[in-house]
């Protein structure tokens, strides 16, 4: 349902919350998920891996989760770890992130083959401005390649320079 407010000369119009059609783009079964942190350290980021691990896992029975470690590097070294939400049970407890981070090292046409190569369509790339961009870049060459994959940008920053 539609809303429409007349506070201006146009109104506002917006969707009123609540329940949505239920539409699927990846069955969980075939889901083969990456996490990636790049760039600096700022708090939180093991909470984020964490529950991006079980939301995936708890939500939507994802089983197949990675992480790449040392940043967008870790794609083409081959630097990857199994995440289960056992394995990330008190990452929340510690600083810094179990994945490790670097900034630089943003080869695209290295990452989205070692995207391809191992099959993951979805990619959740944790980062500030530059690894947001970064992560626009791997989503143009994803779609120009015709790859069935979501690449999701989630911010951090302590610099406060998301726009």
């Amino acid at each position: 349902q539609i809303v429409v407010h007349k506070d201006g000369p146009r109104g506002n119009h917006f969707r009123r919350a609540g329940p949505r059609q239920r539409q699927v783009y990846f069955e969980p079964d075939e889901v083969h998920a990456c996490i990636v942190t790049c760039g600096g350290l700022c708090p939180g980021l093991n909470t984020v891996i964490r529950e991006i691990v079980c939301g995936l896992s708890d939500m939507y029975g994802v089983t197949k989760i990675l992480g790449i470690q040392g940043g967008y590097r870790g794609f083409y070294a081959r630097n990857t770890i199994d995440l289960t939400p056992k394995s990330v049970n008190d990452i929340h407890k510690r600083g810094g992130t179990i994945l490790g981070s670097s900034r630089g090292g943003h080869d695209t046409m290295k990452i989205v083959d070692s995207i391809q190569y191992r099959g993951i369509n979805q990619v959740y790339v944790i980062g500030g401005d530059g690894s947001q961009r970064g992560a626009g870049v791997i989503f143009e060459e994803v779609r120009k390649r015709g790859l069935k994959v979501a690449v999701a940008g989630i911010p951090k920053t302590i610099d406060n320079d998301i726009p």
